[in-house]
């Protein structure tokens, strides 16, 4: 059998490629045999080391302990109690003939020699040591000419192995009776001193994955030459034949081309050559054929080549005018001002128009505008103005007027002027008219952005301006926006964490929209001290649906104020009720004090005892009437100015003995240049006297161990004209229930009998008197802060002359 040219290629090609995918598929196949002998090994040895360590577990955790429990606190089992002894055997008992595997337990200085580890041992071990993080190692290694897959695991001693494996002297009897004192022991918690190693043979398998390759290989070559034999049939079939008879059809449809191009043979190629020659040389002969085609057309050319320059011309305009549109769309969305809009987009026409001068004119101010900027603008006549207002454009010789069109309304006329006539044709009057209403809609719309911004700035500055924090909120209760005082009320929360889950600002969106529209009213206390009240108005729009405004107002003051204010007349009321009742009262105690003493009779009388009780509780209740005197009494009857730094260290000498008994610390912090203040020295000292006994008491009935300690410091706070006296103490403090009514006449947190609760409401009225206000709160201990106001100029001259006469 003839084979041609071409089949041969194609065999020798398909060869080719199978063997190469042959060679691809038998490597591919052997990768992954080896891959498949790879996971089976690491699993194995995977198992193997579960096994160790289920045996080693149970040793450790259940078989040692129950041993210890049965057997004296001095005896050791070997064979029961040791890890390594129990693994070593119950892991050879189970592959006694090394041909699956072989399980060793290793380590440095071991007690059995035996079990000294190898070169490769050794080598494993020091690697876990340089690598202390590693809890295993599996790798495929030759030893003595044979494949084997090798796995490690360090062994490290914990505590619990330090009892054989610590010291000699700790070790059991039964170990050092055995082995000795010195092998196995000085291990260390922690200390990588050994290794359990799995060493697995993988020969056969290796074997048994090539043995498969082979076979593969042989059945993958069999199958290739019945491939190739099929491809020499059928190619004979379909393809050669096909060409010799694409060769017969040219011939007879083409006798005579087919004579001068076919039939003459390359010298070298296949049979496809063949056919490329033999087209190749009947192109040719068409080739011929169109040049004398050519000629005859070549009349017909002239005419269509003057009919496409007129096209051209056309497709030159009207790419023009598109050109024209998108610059000024570029205009449009460039978002410049009315001006430069205007210039721009008159400098385009006046290129698109080949104009000399653009003016445009505004109806609604007669502003001008022209282009180029030193030519001498176009004037509109009335008649063409009122043309243009009707929406008709005006074309003349050497000039166009347009009008300049925006929704319903004529803004202005575009005129656009030439220095030789020039009738423009309709479509670029079309073109023009166009534009200018373009230009018409970009003026509105620039407008009204402008319109907007104006509108937008405006708001902006009434929400920057507002003094109060004011916040924008989303639906999920997300600050959107937040004007200045806003955002320094979040950045003083930062550091106490979420600002806005401190403000609840969540809540109060959510609230806001279930209050059916009226604005949700809520209280908070911050970290600090300050108290908000917060105000949550929904937005009912509805591209704004969901949203609210937040609006804060800090009333601390108002609060603070507010207590005073109570405070003050509740002190008048209460004063006045005093001054009543002590008036009333004590006469008839003035009566029965007389009576009491004349009859104790220097305690002569047989009821002294009895008439002493009446003596004292009398003098008691004098003296609650004296407080309720002083407390409702009125205001100082002349204010100085007086040293409060003399006053202080006047008190404090005369409570230092109480003071020195009770182991409590009065110290003074007053800075030298503090200014005088406006007040009573009676008053003052009254006031310090009441303090001091109040902390004293707190001290001595806390019966704390460490040291007292009572602190008297002030202060001249010049921005707010006053003095700030503060008394403070390590006592107990204050309890949170108490602080709101310390300042209460009669009330009293002292057992009965040791304080009518009068104190601290005569300092408030006092300090009231003069002028001041008093707070007090619990930091660590109770803390008493007394304002009182700088004196003027005119009542330190006074107290200054009155210091030279006396």
């Amino acid at each position: 059998m003839k084979h041609s040219r071409l089949q041969a290629k194609l065999i020798f090609r398909q060869c080719a490629i199978l063997l190469g995918i042959g060679l691809i598929f038998s490597l591919s196949l052997n990768s992954y045999l080896r891959a498949i002998m790879e996971t089976e090994v690491q699993d194995k040895t995977r198992l193997i080391f579960s096994n160790v360590l289920a045996v080693q577990t149970y040793v450790r955790d259940t078989l040692r302990p129950t041993m210890y429990d049965n057997l004296a606190s001095n005896s050791f089992v070997i064979e029961a109690m040791s890890t390594s002894f129990v693994t070593r055997t119950v892991m050879s008992d189970l592959n006694t003939a090394h041909d699956q595997f072989t399980y060793r337990r290793v380590a440095f200085n071991p007690r059995n020699p035996q079990f000294t580890p190898s070169e490769l041992e050794r080598e494993y071990i020091q690697f876990f040591r340089d690598h202390p993080a590693l809890e295993s190692l599996g790798q495929f290694r030759k030893i003595n000419g044979e494949e084997y897959y090798v796995a490690a695991k360090p062994a490290v001693f914990e505590e619990s192995c330090m009892l054989c494996h610590g010291r000699p002297e700790d070790a059991p009897a039964v170990l050092l009776a055995r082995y000795g004192s010195v092998n196995g022991f000085g291990r260390a918690v922690g200390e990588v001193g050994g290794l359990d190693m799995v060493t697995m043979p993988v020969d056969r398998e290796a074997a048994s994955i090539r043995r498969v390759t082979i076979i593969f290989v042989l059945v993958f070559t069999c199958g290739t030459l019945l491939i190739l034999g099929l491809n020499h049939f059928f190619f004979d079939r379909i393809v050669v034949q096909n060409i010799g008879r694409l060769a017969s059809i040219l011939r007879s449809r083409f006798p005579e081309e087919a004579d001068k191009t076919l039939g003459r043979r390359p010298r070298f190629g296949d049979e496809i050559d063949v056919m490329v020659a033999n087209v190749e040389r009947f192109a040719d002969h068409l080739r011929d054929a169109r040049a004398q085609l050519a000629d005859y057309a070549a009349n017909l050319e002239i005419k269509v080549q003057e009919r496409t320059h007129k096209l051209l011309e056309e497709a030159n305009a009207r790419q023009a005018d598109v050109r024209l549109f998108v610059d000024m769309l570029d205009l449009f969305t460039e978002g410049q001002g009315r001006r430069r809009l205007l210039e721009q987009a008159m400098e385009a026409m006046a290129a698109r128009f080949e104009a000399r001068v653009v003016t445009f004119l505004c109806f609604a101010n007669l502003n001008r505008y022209v282009w180029p900027p030193d030519a001498a603008p176009l004037i509109l006549s009335p008649e063409d103005q009122r043309t243009l207002l009707g929406g008709e454009g005006v074309f003349r010789e050497s000039r166009a007027e347009v009008p300049v069109r925006a929704a319903d309304s004529i803004r202005g006329a575009l005129i656009l002027g030439w220095n030789a006539p020039r009738d423009l044709p309709l479509q670029e009057r079309e073109v023009l008219t166009a534009v200018s209403s373009q230009l018409g809609i970009a003026l509105e719309n620039l407008e009204a952005l402008e319109n907007l911004v104006s509108q937008k700035t405006l708001l902006e500055s009434i929400f920057e301006g507002i003094a109060d924090p004011l916040f924008l909120l989303d639906q999920d209760g997300e600050v959107i926006h937040a004007n200045t005082s806003a955002h320094r009320l979040l950045d003083g929360l930062a550091d106490s964490g979420d600002p806005a889950r401190i403000l609840g600002l969540p809540a109060l969106s959510r609230e806001a929209r279930f209050e059916g529209g009226d604005p949700f009213r809520e209280e908070t206390l911050l970290p600090d001290g300050r108290s908000l009240t917060l105000y949550a108005y929904p937005l009912h729009a509805l591209e704004q649906r969901g949203r609210s405004i937040v609006y804060a107002r800090d009333d601390t003051r108002e609060k603070a104020m507010l207590a005073r204010l109570q405070q003050g007349e509740k002190a008048l009321a209460v004063g006045k009720m005093a001054a009543g009742l002590a008036h009333e009262i004590n006469n008839p105690l003035g009566v029965i004090l007389c009576y009491a003493r004349l009859l104790w009779n220097d305690g002569k009388n047989e009821n002294a005892d009895d008439l002493s009780i009446i003596i004292r509780h009398t003098l008691q209740a004098r003296k609650v009437l004296q407080d309720l005197m002083r407390f409702a009494r009125p205001k100082p009857a002349a204010l100085r100015a007086l040293d409060l730094i003399e006053a202080v260290r006047f008190i404090a000498r005369v409570f230092q003995v109480r003071a020195a008994a009770l182991d409590v610390d009065i110290v003074t912090d007053l800075p030298a240049d503090l200014p005088l203040v406006r007040g009573n020295t009676d008053a003052v000292e009254q006031v310090l006297t009441n303090v001091m006994i109040n902390a004293l008491d707190a001290l001595e009935e806390s019966g704390l161990r460490r040291p007292g300690n009572i602190t008297i410091s002030a202060r001249h706070l010049p921005e707010r004209g006053e003095v700030r006296l503060v008394v403070r103490d390590n006592g107990p403090g204050i309890p949170e229930e108490n602080l709101q009514r310390i300042f209460d006449p009669f009330f009293s947190t002292k057992e009965v009998g040791k304080g009518t609760g009068l104190g601290l409401a005569v300092v408030y009225g006092l300090v009231r008197d003069m002028g001041g206000r008093v707070d007090a709160e619990s930091r660590d201990g109770a803390v008493l802060t007394i304002h009182l106001r700088v004196a003027g100029a005119e009542e330190q001259k006074d107290s200054h002359a009155t210091d030279d006469r006396e």
